[in-house]
């Protein structure tokens, strides 16, 4: 189960084995493409889903952000 941040899926969980998909696949009438980022923190790695086209800086924030409270 991967977490996405951002875009018309922002905060949901999404199980898939792919690298990339559309958001259609989950509601038809959502039109965001999804891919797959990896991160490494502390030598653990974490996956979330990421719509194409949002400014990734934005995005890798938040995630830290997400990462940080996990850990508390």
């Amino acid at each position: 189960m991967t977490l996405c941040v951002g875009g018309e899926l922002d905060g949901q969980k999404v199980d898939k084995e792919v690298k990339i998909f559309k958001a259609s696949e989950i509601d038809p009438s959502y039109t965001s493409t999804y891919y797959l980022q990896i991160y490494n923190r502390d030598n653990v790695m974490y996956q979330f889903w990421h719509p194409y086209g949002i400014d990734l800086h934005g995005l890798s924030t938040e995630v830290l952000e997400i990462l940080r409270s996990a850990k508390s």
